[in-house]
């Protein structure tokens, strides 16, 4: 239940939005371009680069190229999952501290 209510947070905020949908993009981009490797090459390149572009440097983004580079495993929608994660895991920390916060006035 918490995931799913901060992944719609996270939704709300634009930058996650924004990371969330060029994700789901690319993911849907690369099973119509899975027989042209470099063509998935370049995608996951691109990819990678507009979400740091979007979100800033994150080694969790690395898990996502890692995923992408093995060929059997280029089916798992790896960027969706691993920008949902981290979107979901940041909000939940963010709501934790103003919770906290709101417990301390």
């Amino acid at each position: 239940m918490n995931l799913i209510r901060n992944l719609r947070v996270a939704w709300m905020i634009p930058r996650w939005r924004r990371a969330l949908l060029i994700a789901l993009i690319s993911d849907a981009l690369g099973f119509g371009v899975l027989l042209l490797p470099p063509v998935q090459w370049i995608l996951d390149a691109i990819t990678a680069i507009a979400l740091v572009i979007v979100l800033g440097f994150r080694w969790k983004l690395l898990i996502a190229m890692a995923i992408e580079v093995i060929p059997v495993i280029q089916l798992f929608p790896a960027w969706t999952l691993v920008v949902a994660a981290m979107a979901a895991t940041e909000n939940q920390e963010i709501s934790g501290k103003q919770e906290t916060a709101k417990k301390h006035l």
